[in-house]
């Protein structure tokens, strides 16, 4: 005490402001690109709760009316189904322009302008922007003779106008009479939205979806339309809780969902993005629907934790989080490439206890359809022999998966067997008559159900050649059981019949060895990186707090 009065006020107010420098959280806003419910590339449809506001970046430059459709300036037939260049003989508009002479400083001034000559002329006149000066174009004809007979007109009437042609250059903005009130060049940061008067929010309507923060748009890939959400961190996160967790669920279950999600989001902000958005609404980033799937209780969760990150070594990490474990999460480079030191697989009993429907499952493939699945991803295969699975991690999953074809031995790594296969995680083993995993003594760890580090129940107890092992996985060697020779009470017998009855820990089995069908058993769902949601779920019931159950499922963080 007597240290601390010998400290001056001036001292006191410099350490202050270091440590708010140090832990004040900056206002972070993230662009979401939207695709759902976007049912086409090339155009979308927008409405607000008043007249639309108008953005260049943050700054209010005008409003339109309440109700709009965004297009990609091209080719379209009389319904505006877009048509590609290759098309435009069946167009019925264009991307062919008539430029007026003069520029104006503002939209309002372009506007009045554009309503003077539609008095003077038949046609369709509008304010065009291309980041410096306003324009007052006209028409989007579907060729350039179309368009110069229009300037004839114009010239006629003593107005000074030339052809511009911008296919896939500029955005436009129909009103709901399907009138041109606006064009603008597709590079520049445009974005659109409404006040909601009662809760005096801002919100914008996509496809009739609502949205905080405003709409912008950009193309991409050359003919595709993209919808872009900017929206503040905390805004974002309400429409991201209730859709990656059950909003019913523990509260603190639901904070640790918050504290997950708005680090995954800010570890992901691009700022350079060439596609212009840091985010997708979908399991690509993280499910984002926006307003209207807001619910109290997640809404809480994020409050209550709001700015609240996880850091390892004082970084901030990419919070990976899966549905349903299994019993045990994953290390990050058993399933893509980087080790991440907060990314270690940990036992999870958890999620076992949580009751997830996803703790145990089993998918069956004809081999016709598991021939369909390869071809599809580019091999040549005609018959499937067999699939062997060669290695699988010390957290059960799938290391590597052959599958044996009249192309040859195809493999698939880690994840990619999984997507492959369109299961619901790695962890899986294979149930097909004429494929076993040979196995001596060593390699069998536990009893009856707990022999988990086998991907089959077809073992057969037999001396093998010495694998290497790489670190911390498995080594299993497998094939078929048709041609081995197995000791008998009469001597050796080569196995040639289809169907085989073994002896196991479960009693007499009956094995079809010509089997053309393959059951995938597995257990969780996801990735198994980080966060189970259902162990989450489990750990909130028993009395876990938010904090303490991240810091079960990312190794070495802090929470701040």
């Amino acid at each position: 005490m007597k240290l601390l009065k010998k400290i001056t006020a001036a001292t006191l107010m410099m350490i202050f402001l270091i440590v708010f420098t140090c832990y004040a959280q900056e206002d972070y806003s993230v662009r979401v690109r939207i695709r759902s419910p976007r049912l086409y590339n090339q155009q979308a449809n927008l409405a607000g709760y008043d007249d639309i506001t108008v953005y260049e970046e943050d700054e209010e430059i005008f409003t339109l009316g309440d109700n709009l459709s965004i297009l990609i300036d091209s080719y379209y037939d009389g319904n505006y189904n877009f048509l590609t260049s290759a098309e435009s003989g069946a167009a019925k508009y264009g991307a062919f322009h008539a430029r007026l002479d003069g520029t104006y400083k503002s939209y309002d001034e372009a506007m009045d302008a554009a309503d003077d000559f539609e008095n003077t002329m038949n046609g369709d006149f509008y304010p065009y922007y291309n980041g410096r000066d306003y324009y007052v174009y006209a028409g989007n004809f579907k060729d350039k003779s179309s368009a110069g007979s229009f300037l004839g007109k114009l010239s006629g009437n003593g107005i000074t106008s030339d052809v511009v042609y911008s296919d896939l250059e500029n955005i436009v903005v129909f009103d709901n009479y399907s009138n041109i009130v606006f064009m603008y060049e597709k590079e520049l940061d445009i974005r659109f939205s409404s006040i909601k008067g009662n809760e005096n929010i801002n919100l914008i309507k996509i496809d009739g979806r609502p949205y905080r923060g405003t709409m912008g748009f950009n193309i991409i890939e050359g003919t595709k339309l993209i919808s872009i959400n900017f929206v503040q961190l905390e805004d974002y996160l309400y429409g991201v809780v209730p859709n990656e967790i059950a909003a019913s669920w523990g509260m603190e279950s639901l904070k640790a969902q918050a504290v997950a999600a708005r680090t995954y989001a800010v570890y992901s902000i691009r700022p350079n993005s060439s596609y212009g958005y840091d985010l997708e609404d979908n399991q690509n980033s993280q499910v984002y629907w926006g307003y209207s799937y807001e619910k109290p209780s997640t809404n809480k969760a994020v409050d209550e934790t709001k700015g609240e990150m996880i850091y390892y070594d004082n970084k901030l990490i990419q919070a990976f989080y899966h549905s349903t474990s299994g019993g045990s999460t994953e290390n990050s480079e058993n399933v893509w490439t980087a080790s991440l030191p907060y990314a270690r697989g940990v036992k999870d009993e958890y999620s076992d206890k949580s009751g997830s429907p996803y703790n145990q499952w089993v998918k069956t493939y004809t081999k016709d359809e598991i021939i369909k699945k390869l071809n599809a991803d580019g091999n040549s295969v005609t018959d499937l022999y067999g699939i062997q699975i060669k290695e699988v991690s010390e957290n059960n999953r799938v290391m590597e998966c052959i599958f044996l074809t009249d192309n040859g031995e195809i493999s698939y790594k880690k994840e990619n067997a999984r997507l492959l296969l369109g299961l619901m995680s790695s962890w899986f083993k294979i149930e097909n008559g004429s494929v076993f995993y040979f196995a001596d003594k060593d390699s069998i760890q536990g009893t009856g159900d707990n022999l988990g580090v086998i991907p089959s129940r077809g073992i057969l107890d037999n001396i093998t050649e010495k694998k290497e092992e790489s670190s911390g996985t498995k080594a299993l060697s497998s094939g078929s059981v048709l041609g081995k020779y197995a000791v008998t009470s009469t001597g050796n017998k080569k196995i040639d019949k289809q169907k085989l009855a073994f002896i196991s820990s479960e009693g007499v089995k009956i094995v079809d060895t010509n089997s053309t069908q393959y059951s995938f058993d597995g257990r969780g769902w996801g990735h198994g990186i980080g966060m189970s949601q259902y162990g989450a779920k489990e750990m909130a019931a028993e009395g876990f707090t938010y904090d303490e159950i991240l810091k079960h499922y990312y190794t070495g963080v802090t929470i701040k």
